[in-house]
């Protein structure tokens, strides 16, 4: 695992300092190569072959082709063989060589080879080219710069900031942000800085050429029986967990005692009897897990860590996380994300986690309250609300951000194409407010649209949520939370076979009734104890809204104007603004933060 960062010209003293700044990612060496007319440079966090044959950058046997690697290639030593019987000669063991030889071999198309996560970058001084990947899913990020002649990448915009980048926010990804608590597809908060969408390749020489190599294909349906499922599930979550404990350094696992983490530490013990498992709470009983996880640990007999924070504790994180994020992000759940990290790296270098699982197996509650809405289009509207009421009354015990409030309101947007309803289900203010907040006329439903292409409205929703919510929202969280302490995040769920094979479940399989992740928990009946595995589904809890009606309520006032409806309807307990509270706050810290940069 690594931090790395180029650019098209040549200049060894810039490359160093933006290395530099992503030390965090990599603290136990750093590595540069610099010709005419490209610098790269990487940090790294020595995860595979520790020695110092290991250094990035590293090049192919007539060093015409250099490579910087972030990430992790779990098929390498397969590949390996493969290129070697071509003849590729090694002086490695790392999957950085690998990739690099992969590159000689095969070219732009060596990435449809690789299972892991990834973000490289490699130097092809015979043809005057950088090629830029990333990995199918997005689980390491990737953000590049087009300012005039000069390109410059990164693993995180800090380090493009090191090349004296003019700092200008872009307008309509802020609202985005505001819109929806992070910034999508291939923007940033900045202008000229843009991500590589997961699934995609850069390639420069005059210009710039991006290819998309991979996506989720919703549209094939196995038709088999659920013995058959529960089987290959089995096989997949065995294959994917084997996979990523291969490691010379410490491997342990998140362990929140919910269903994925949970699945993920039963796959781990049947290859590693001595697993250190990791979980947090807080000083308030209604979002602890604890009881939950030490029923799987002491199921598993793994070493369970357990730590928990105070209010003052998780708050004094807030400022830290800010600054590291570079863009503002507004899922209050960083936090905790970045506490159970900081446990976990006491003790291990790579941890693997239940991220992922949700969103290919339908496991979010809105899923649920989506099926319920999309009813009212076969209901008469002269008859729906006198049936409506009593259908959400049955679904009042479930709770997901604010997802059933949000659901009952928009119930007579009937008239509204999916991705519309969708994208104001996932909204972070309501119509009204987003008036008051936004400038000019944005549609923002356009960027789920193209998401919605198939049949089956439950396979649009999680194709929309494992393009956007899943790359841009949790896999950001989980890679700058671990990155910040210099863990290694590994996430089972996102084996790009498992998501190909899962996206071939029929929806129905998925969401049975009330069941969400129906087949998944079938799947580890037998596994899992029972309680676990139908527990009532509680997430990654933050106690947000409390803090914000107590140790936050200063702070947050103080970040609006002082006579906001927002806060008084919120404080008045008329209206849960919770969410768009945090949003507007984020905010405002990391706009002082980026006023002093």
């Amino acid at each position: 695992m690594c931090g790395i960062a180029g650019f098209n010209w040549s200049d060894k003293s810039l490359i160093k300092s933006m290395t530099d700044s992503l030390i965090l990612r990599g603290p136990n060496d750093s590595g540069f190569y610099v010709d005419k007319e490209v610098s790269i440079g990487s940090r790294r966090l020595s995860i595979i072959d520790l020695s110092k044959k290991g250094k990035q950058p590293i090049s192919n046997e007539d060093g015409t082709k250099w490579i910087v690697f972030n990430g992790e290639i779990y098929n390498f030593l397969e590949l390996k063989n493969e290129l070697q019987k071509k003849g590729h000669r090694f002086r490695s063991d790392t999957d950085t060589e690998v990739i690099v030889h992969s590159y000689e071999e095969y070219g732009e198309k060596c990435v449809e080879k690789f299972n892991g996560m990834f973000a490289f970058a490699i130097w092809d001084s015979k043809k005057k080219e950088l090629f830029i990947a990333r990995d199918r899913l997005g689980v390491k990020p990737l953000f590049y710069c087009k300012n005039e002649k000069k390109f410059i990448f990164a693993s995180e915009i800090k380090a493009i900031f090191r090349a004296n980048i003019k700092k200008t926010i872009d307008e309509e990804a802020l609202y985005f942000y505001l819109k929806y608590g992070y910034t999508p597809k291939d923007k940033s908060i900045f202008k000229d800085i843009f991500k590589l969408e997961p699934g995609c390749t850069l390639t420069l020489s005059k210009a710039i050429k991006i290819k998309r190599y991979w996506k989720a294909d919703f549209s094939q349906k196995i038709a088999k029986n659920e013995e058959f499922f529960v089987s290959k599930i089995r096989e997949y979550l065995d294959s994917s967990v084997k996979k990523r404990l291969i490691a010379d350094v410490p491997v342990g696992a998140f362990l929140s005692g919910g269903l994925d983490s949970s699945a993920i530490v039963a796959y781990i013990s049947k290859y590693k009897k001595d697993l250190k498992t990791f979980s947090v709470g807080f000083d308030y009983e209604q979002y602890n897990e604890s009881k939950y996880a030490k029923i799987v640990s002491e199921k598993f007999e793994t070493e369970h860590h357990e730590v928990y924070f105070s209010s003052n504790d998780a708050i004094k994180q807030i400022p830290f996380l800010v600054r590291y994020y570079d863009e503002p992000f507004a899922d209050p759940s960083m936090i905790p994300t970045y506490m159970v990290s900081k446990v976990a790296r006491k003790y291990v270098t790579v941890s693997l986690s239940g991220d992922g699982g949700d969103e290919s197996f339908l496991g979010y509650n809105r899923y649920l309250y989506y099926k319920y809405i999309s009813l009212q289009d076969k209901i008469p509207k002269a008859i729906s609300k006198y049936m409506l009421k009593p259908l959400f009354s049955s679904l009042s015990h479930l709770s997901d951000k604010g997802v059933f409030h949000k659901a009952k309101q928009y119930l007579h947007f009937n008239e509204l194409p999916d991705y519309e309803r969708y994208s104001r289900l996932r909204s972070t203010f309501s119509q009204e407010n987003e008036k008051n907040l936004f400038n000019g006329n944005y549609d923002f439903s356009l960027y789920y649209k193209p998401y919605f292409v198939y049949r089956n409205y439950l396979d649009n929703l999680s194709n929309a949520d494992i393009n956007t919510y899943l790359a841009d929202d949790i896999l950001t969280k989980l890679d700058r939370a671990s990155m910040s302490v210099s863990l290694e995040a590994r996430v089972p769920f996102l084996d790009y076979k498992f998501i190909e094979f899962s996206s071939k479940i029929p929806a129905s399989l998925k969401l049975r009734g009330k069941e969400t992740k129906y087949i998944l928990k079938k799947s580890l009946m037998g596994i899992l104890p029972k309680n676990i595995i139908y527990r009532k589904k509680q997430g990654f809890a933050f106690p947000l809204d409390i803090y914000l009606r107590n140790e936050l309520k200063d702070s947050i006032k103080s970040s609006l104007t002082e006579k906001s409806e927002l806060l008084e309807q919120h404080y008045k307990k008329e209206k849960n603004h919770a969410n768009g509270l945090w949003a507007i706050y984020i905010l405002k810290l990391w706009l002082d933060e980026f006023c002093k940069c």
